[in-house]
Parts: C-alpha cells; structure tokens; sequence
C-alpha cells in the first residue's frame, strides 16, 4: 500500500514541476497522502521523511517552494528507483523474428512524426508526403512496419493502392502474418488489397485463402481471387466458366486470369466474347494471349471492321462501328509481330480516308492511336514511316510523329523539321481565347510533347487520343525522354516565346538568359494572391541550374507561404528543400518558431535532409 501512495505521490510532484512549484501551498491533493505515510513510518521511518517532505512543501511559500519539491522529489525518486524490478520470472524463450531481406535504416523523429501522421489520419497533402519519404527510403525503418500494412485500409484508395503496389511488397513474406491475422474474406476494399497482396508474397500460402474467397467472398474479394488464378491450368475450366458469369466484373477478371492459356477452348472463349458485349473487357486478355489462332482471327476481323466503316452511312451505325474498331485496335496494344505490323501499316496509309470520314467516325482518334501501336512497337520502317509523314498528319497525331523522329534522327534535325510548328504562334496569355485552327493545334502539340520529355522526372501522356483505354493507363515517356537529346535551340526559342511551361522542362546550368528570365518569372508571380501554386516549379528550376539568387528567392517565397492562411501551402516549397545548396539550412531553421507547428512538422524532414547533406 505504502508503494502505491509513494506513485501517487511521484504523479502529483511531475504535475507542479509543470504547473509550477508555487501552487504547491496548501495543496489538498497532497495534504491527502500525508496521512497514510505516517501510519506506515512505524514500520518503515523513511515513510515519515516523504510525510515530512511533503508537509515541508505544502506550508512553504512562493519564494522557497522550489527547493521544497526538488527535495521531496528527490527522496522519492530515491525510494522508487530501489523498489524496482529489472527481470521476470520464468523460463526464456526465443522470440519468433522474420528476416525482412532488406538493410533497414533508422528514420528520425523528425521524419517519423508527419509520414506517421499521413499514414493514420485523412486530409489532403498526404499522398506527396508518402510518396516522398517512399523516394527517400524513410520505409525501411522497422517502426513503420506496422503503420505501413494499417494503411492498407486509408479511406483513400490512391494511398492504399500505392502503399500496396509500391511499399508493403519491400518487406516481403515478413508481413504476410499481420496481413492475415486482419483478413475478412466478407468485405471489400482494404481486405481486397490484402488478398492481392498475400497472394502477390506467398502465392501457397495464400492458395487456402483464395479458394475460400472464390466460395464464399464478397463479389469484390471473388474477382481479386480471380485474378490470383491466371496461370493455373488447374483452374482451367472455372475460369472457362466464370468468363460467362452474370457479373461483369468476374466476366473481365475470369477473361485476364485466361490471357496465359492457348488451348483451342480458351480462345473460342476470347472469340465469343470479342465479337459479342464484352469486347471492352476482353481486349487486354487478347493483347496478352499469344495464340496464332487467335491473331489470324484478330487480323481478320479487323480488316473487315476497317472496310465496315467506308461503307456505313447511318451516323449512329458509324459511331457505334468506330467505337468498336478503335476497342479492336486495343487488341494489339502489345504486339509487334510481321503480321500485326503489316495490318497497322496498311490501317496508318489510309489515315487521310479515316481522317475524312463523318465526324461521328471520330477518324483521328483512329489515326492517333494507330500512330502510337506503331510507335510503341520500336519497328524501324514503322517509325520512319510515322515520322516522314509529319506534315500530312493532323495535331491529334502529330506528338507520335516526334516520338518517331526522335528514335531515328539527330537533335539538330529533330528541331529543324518540328520548331517551325512551334515558331508559328505565340505562348496564349491566360484568360485571353485559344485559336482552334490546325497551326495553333500542331504548335500545342509540339510545346507540350517537347516540354514533357524535358522534364527532369519524366512526363506522362495519356494512351490513345479520344480513344477507349480498358485500364485508363498512361503512357510512361521515361524510355522515350533518355533517348530524347534535345537540341540546346528548343531553350532559346522558349524564352523568346515567353513560353514559361517551355523554359522551366528545358532550363539548364551556365545560361544567363534563362537565370534572368526564372527570375523575373518569380518576382512577377510572387505578387499574385496564387502564387504557391506556381512558384515552386520556378524555384525548382533554378536549383536545377544553380540560380546565383536561389537562396534568396527561396527564403522569400517561404515567408510569404508561411505567414496567415497559406501556412498550409508551405509544403510544396518544402519538398524543394533537398535540393537547395547547405547555406540555405540555417536561414530555413530561423523561420521554424514563427510557423505553425503542422507546416513546420512538414518542413523539419526535409531540412534535415539538407542538414545531413551538408555535414557530410
């Protein structure tokens, strides 16, 4: 009993060391504990000196109560620390460990506290934050483990789809058991992503968990089950079975989980399904499945579609035919075999009849994507194909035209045939109408292609130019922009069109007219009530190039989005924080007291970042 009032009264001297030790006099909560201290002196005398102590401390005054509850605090302290137990009873045993097969890395406090934050709250800004400290390797830390395979369920599904994609898969088999022990094969979501995601680990393991989702899950759980299956010869005939299930979502995954298989009765299974409704969700299945039969059935069919089109004069009829045939195309998204390629030609050399047909045909987006499967193929004669005939092309199509040319042509001659498209206008000032013509259509082509290959991250378009794309995936450009040397002219005829997108994707170190032009760009945005939203890329630019002035720009642009209601806008700046030069740390710790403590939680990891940086 003595030992208990002893805590109680540890917790009532930690709470006036934080309140203050003058609110000591005349405490009640402990002028209660002096009494039963007394009654346990007769036993043991140190019990008097605490009752002692504290009545010492409760009758002193504002000028000595100080040193009163240093004392009492120190007596008790004292008392508590021999009372204490160093080990248990009982007999050791090994603790079950999982070798995670990556080198871990201890992630500061600092960095802990915010991507903590992101991983187990909501709000925007978190998705940057994750991704960050993914780049920067923060996961391999053993404390986030567990934060990590919580956010499996974010209520937002972009984090929980790239936390499963991207970060979970680094720990491997290690948290397959937490993964399980959280499993509810009943519900959806973040319970899908973890049958996927178990699967993905320990496909044997995980085998008993599929087939008990595939009997009695929800649908969405039975169509990730579905998906495990692709491969399984065994599992052959279900999938032959689920291609014609009600749901079309099973319909889809039963049709991908066959793409592997050959067999006559698979690709009978394709057939139907392709020239029937389901079309939309079988054209990936028949871009991946390899059987020769099911080409030659492709190949023909689509010839027939192609000449369909020429023929049909009902505007609904003709829409309808393009939609299908633009599907159709789909199907040979990831081939690039003689025949494939001879098809796709023969599709491109009567790019002028499709272009010309009624608008309901939506030709160019015909043309555009025949253009990019040609592309894509990396075929030489089709790619001097396409790029030859740049000036024939209309600006849907006109961006595949540069891919082409870049893949076989110097930088020089790349700028020479495609700069006259960009010289032709000038850079739209915002607010003010677009021109619709074809010359201004080609320019925008031609700025936003060049620009997006600059970019120092590498950019992305979107597959397919009003075409329908079955995964809604983008095009990765990353392959393109490493071959992508562009001509140092493409810099020079930016600034001179006052093309600001242009100058920051080409900016590069050493040229004075692009580190004058980055800062009369800052300093002209910096005056609008917006301007967060723009001037990081400035800024990320000129640390880019080395800017003489970066330090500076950096430091202002940071008070202005730190002070009142754009504190929360802080940051976009702060990622850039990595890339400033060590002399900008100690200016950027100087501003910290005066944020709020969010913003400043978000600053603090990448500054130490920097701080690291510089000191070693």
């Amino acid at each position: 009993m003595s030992i208990a009032v002893l805590h109680q009264v540890y917790d009532e001297m930690r709470r006036l060391a934080i309140a203050g030790s003058n609110l000591a006099n005349g405490d009640f909560r402990l002028k209660k504990l002096v009494p039963p201290l007394q009654a346990s002196a007769a036993k043991a005398p140190v019990f008097g000196k605490v009752a002692e102590a504290i009545e010492k401390l409760i009758n002193s005054s504002a000028k000595d109560s100080a040193p009163a509850l240093l004392e009492l605090s120190t007596l008790v302290s004292a008392i508590l620390y021999t009372q204490g137990e160093t080990g248990l009873s009982g007999k050791l045993e090994p603790i079950d460990t999982i070798d995670m097969g990556l080198p871990t890395s201890a992630t500061s406090a600092r960095v802990l506290k915010p991507l903590i934050e992101a991983l187990t709250t909501t709000g925007s800004g978190r998705e940057e934050i994750i991704r960050d400290a993914h780049q920067r390797g923060a996961f391999k830390d053993l404390r986030l483990v567990r934060v990590a395979v919580g956010a499996v369920d974010d209520p937002y599904g972009p984090i929980a789809d790239y936390v499963c994609d991207e970060i979970l898969p680094l720990y491997g088999k290690a948290i397959y058991d937490d993964l399980r022990s959280s499993y509810n094969p009943k519900a959806k979501g973040g319970q899908v992503r973890r049958l996927r995601l178990m699967h993905r680990l320990d496909p044997e393991k995980s085998h008993e968990l599929v087939e008990q989702a595939l009997e009695s899950g929800s649908a969405d759980m039975k169509v990730a089950a579905i998906q495990c299956l692709a491969g399984r010869e065994e599992m052959l005939s279900y999938l032959l079975e689920q291609a014609r299930a009600k749901n079309s979502e099973v319909r889809r995954a039963a049709l991908g989980a066959l793409a592997p298989f050959t067999q006559d009765e698979v690709v009978e299974a394709l057939k139907k399904a392709l020239l029937g409704a389901d079309l939309k969700l079988t054209v990936r299945a028949a871009s991946q499945n390899r059987s020769p039969k099911l080409l030659t059935f492709l190949l023909e069919e689509g010839e027939k579609q192609l000449e369909t089109l020429f023929t049909i004069k009902e505007k609904k009829k003709l829409g309808d035919a393009s939609d299908r045939f633009q599907n159709w195309l789909q199907c040979f998204r990831t081939r690039d075999d003689k025949q494939t390629l001879a098809f796709l030609t023969r599709c491109f050399q009567r790019r002028d009849e499709i272009g010309q047909l009624k608008p309901e045909a939506d030709g160019q987006a015909i043309n555009h994507l025949t253009a990019s499967l040609l592309v894509r193929s990396d075929h030489k004669p089709a790619l001097k194909m396409v790029a030859d005939a740049h000036a024939t092309l209309a600006p849907e199509v006109l961006e595949w035209a540069i891919l082409a040319t870049i893949r076989t042509r110097k930088p020089n001659e790349v700028y020479d045939l495609f700069s006259p498209y960009y010289l032709a206008g000038k850079a739209e000032t915002k607010g003010k109408k677009r021109r619709s013509d074809a010359s201004e259509l080609k320019r925008e082509a031609v700025r936003e292609l060049v620009s997006t290959l600059a970019a120092p991250h590498g950019g992305r378009v979107w597959w397919g130019y009003g075409a329908y794309d079955y995964n809604d995936e983008r095009i990765d450009l990353g392959e393109f922009a490493k071959q992508a040397k562009l001509d140092p002219r493409w810099l020079d005829a930016a600034i001179e069109q006052d093309d600001l997108e242009m100058v920051l994707a080409l900016a590069r170190p050493k040229h004075t007219g692009v580190q004058k032009y980055l800062l009369d760009a800052f300093e002209k945005i910096l005056k609008k009530a917006d301007f967060y939203y723009h001037v990081d890329d400035i800024l990320s630019a000129m640390a880019r190039i080395q800017h003489p002035q970066l330090v500076e720009s950096y430091i202002t642009a940071l008070k202005k989005a730190t002070s009142g209601h754009r504190q929360y806008y802080a940051y976009w700046l702060a990622r850039l924080i990595p890339e400033l030069p060590p002399a900008a740390a100690p200016h950027i710790e100087a501003l910290l007291p005066n944020m709020h403590e969010k913003v400043a939680d978000q600053i603090t990891p990448f500054l130490a970042e920097l701080q690291a940086q510089a000191s070693a």
